[in-house]
């Protein structure tokens, strides 16, 4: 049982007194979130130490918010991590020794909701699942509220959701690291593959952290996995949820498949079609495992089947996630910039039609490159930028052609003098962006902006 359980404050906050440390999007929100309910906030980031940026965070704080710099341990009760947060930090030490509770963002928003709550990890995927599975409920007419690493905290959302709203939630590795009583009715694991290893000490100490948000599963809740995956096939075969395994090929017990170009759902009325791929606009087989993962949790939800196909059939797609920016001359330019780990790469580059030009580049996060030379016979060129340009060259030169490029500018323009009609060029990195922009949203809209600009905006 949690401090505040113990002392009868419960998700009220009323007397509460709490810290929060980290003031992006989710740490103001959780301080906005806890004084409107009569907590007492004391509020940090190492940013207010900036004449400039501190300016900034301490006008968009609450007026009740405490900001100090030293973490009061005798006066609190919890401490609230944002995600970004490294577990290193002095105040995250010192609450630990002190045996405060120290909980995520939406661990403590999490005790406001109501209604059925959804919440889908995975290395890659997760943002489009989640969009698609909002899409689907709001089709079958009911409320829905999208947050979480999408976007939008769960901390500026949580008071709207009463018991009739769904809330669908993207959670990250780092959101999951500080669960305490979270149990969502429907949770998701995609899939599990080498990310942010310069935060974690390994696959095995990364994975953890997405399997914290399964743990307290039971017999009421349910799970939607990938059946083909063995390690979390491994997790379903430990819990006491139910399962809905979804698989992308024919199947006899999968809540979601594909059965000759269909997709489809297993319910408790039978097999039921649902649209054809071909009438679902997203590129890429990944894509299609995404729906997949959607399908299965709108089974757990009990979502009617024309719902369900009517979102698919209109969803257009998030940005920057394998979506065609020109086609010109026989020659298609693909923004996929999210594609910011190796797992992520491969799998555009599963669902993309040879000849592929690929863009790989920026800032690396521990990785392995080697496995993007399983492509030779899909990858005529591969352009290599960025500070991991050079050890991404040496990781498959010998098996595909490379040319290394400074910026992701400079490898723009190679790829155009070089392209071939029929060609794919693909932008999909293989790692973050910050060498030389602030987001892979940046990133995308500069690949997107140079190529409208430099080749003409029609299709």
């Amino acid at each position: 049982m949690s401090t505040l359980e113990r002392l009868g404050i419960g998700a009220s906050w009323s007397g509460a007194r709490v810290a929060v440390l980290g003031l992006g999007r989710s740490g103001k929100a959780a301080t906005a979130l806890l004084c409107r309910h009569g907590a007492r906030v004391w509020a940090w980031d190492d940013r207010l130490d900036d004449e400039t940026e501190g300016g900034d965070l301490l006008a968009s704080l609450p007026r009740e918010a405490h900001v100090d710099r030293d973490l009061p341990v005798e006066e609190v009760h919890a401490l609230v991590v944002s995600p970004g947060v490294p577990p290193t930090h002095p105040w995250i030490v010192r609450a630990e020794s002190a045996g405060l509770d120290v909980i995520s963002e939406l661990e403590l928003a999490s005790r406001r909701l109501r209604g059925p709550v959804v919440a889908i990890t995975g290395t890659n995927g997760k943002s489009t699942t989640v969009a698609l599975i909002h899409a689907m409920v709001e089709a079958a007419d009911r409320k829905s509220l999208l947050a979480g690493n999408i976007g939008t905290a769960l901390s500026e959302v949580a008071d709207e959701a009463d018991e009739h709203t769904t809330t669908v939630l993207e959670c990250s590795s780092f959101q999951l690291e500080r669960l305490e009583s979270f149990r969502p009715d429907v949770a998701g694991v995609l899939n599990v593959a080498p990310d942010h290893l310069d935060r974690y000490a390994g696959l095995e100490d990364y994975a953890g952290a997405k399997r914290r948000l399964i743990e307290r599963l039971g017999s009421e809740q349910d799970f939607v996995f990938p059946a083909a995956d063995a390690r979390i096939r491994g997790w379903a075969e430990e819990t006491t949820a139910r399962l809905r395994p979804f698989v992308p090929g024919a199947s006899d017990t999968a809540a979601a498949f594909v059965d000759r170009d269909r997709l489809c759902v297993r319910t408790e009325a039978g097999v039921r079609e649902v649209l054809r791929r071909e009438d679902f606009p997203l590129l890429g087989t990944h894509n299609v495992e995404n729906a997949l993962a959607a399908l299965a949790t709108g089974v757990s939800l009990g979502l009617p089947v024309e719902a369900m196909a009517e979102a698919l059939r209109k969803f257009e797609g998030l940005p920057h996630r394998t979506v065609l920016v020109l086609e010109r001359e026989g020659v298609r330019w693909i923004d996929d910039s999210k594609a910011t780990n190796v797992h992520a790469a491969r799998a555009s580059l599963a669902g993309t039609e040879a000849p592929v030009v690929l863009l790989a580049g920026g800032r690396g996060k521990g990785e392995d490159y080697s496995s993007l030379g399983d492509f030779a016979d899909r990858l005529r060129l591969l352009v290599a930028f960025g500070e991991e340009g050079a050890a991404i060259e040496a990781a498959v030169a010998d098996r595909v052609r490379t040319i290394r490029c400074a910026r992701l500018e400079d490898a723009l323009e190679a790829a155009a003098r070089l392209v071939r009609a029929g060609d794919t060029v693909l932008l999909s990195p293989a790692c973050a962006s910050f060498d030389e922009f602030s987001s892979y949203a940046q990133r995308g809209e500069f690949f997107s902006d140079w190529v409208r600009r430099n080749l003409g905006g029609g299709r």
